[in-house]
């Protein structure tokens, strides 16, 4: 189960993901990201450093919101992935789409 923790600091929200990414926890990536969109963030970091697993939905969920962020021209980042999480987005394709720090 995936759970998470949103912190907002001005522009710039921080999104503390924690445990495995299944399909039925994946949402709670985009909910936290949609409300710091609404809460005026133009800087998204999601926290992946407490991540043991991503699957497609979450997958899916990052890209979804990777696209919002470029409409807008907002910044979004993963940071603190393991190289197993990286991987499973290097073998998608999605590494070129998603930044990491």
């Amino acid at each position: 189960m995936l759970s998470s923790n949103l912190t907002v600091n001005d522009k710039k929200a921080v999104i503390k993901l924690e445990g495995t990414a299944d399909t039925v926890s994946s949402e709670v990536v985009y909910t936290d990201f949609e409300k710091a969109l609404d809460a005026g963030c133009s800087e998204f970091e999601f926290d992946l450093s407490a991540v043991e697993y991503v699957c497609s939905a979450t997958l899916r969920a990052f890209i979804r919101a990777q696209k919002a962020c470029n409409s807008k021209k907002y910044d979004m980042y993963l940071s603190g992935a393991s190289e197993g999480v990286k991987d499973v987005f290097e073998i998608v394709g999605f590494s070129s789409i998603i930044r990491f720090v």
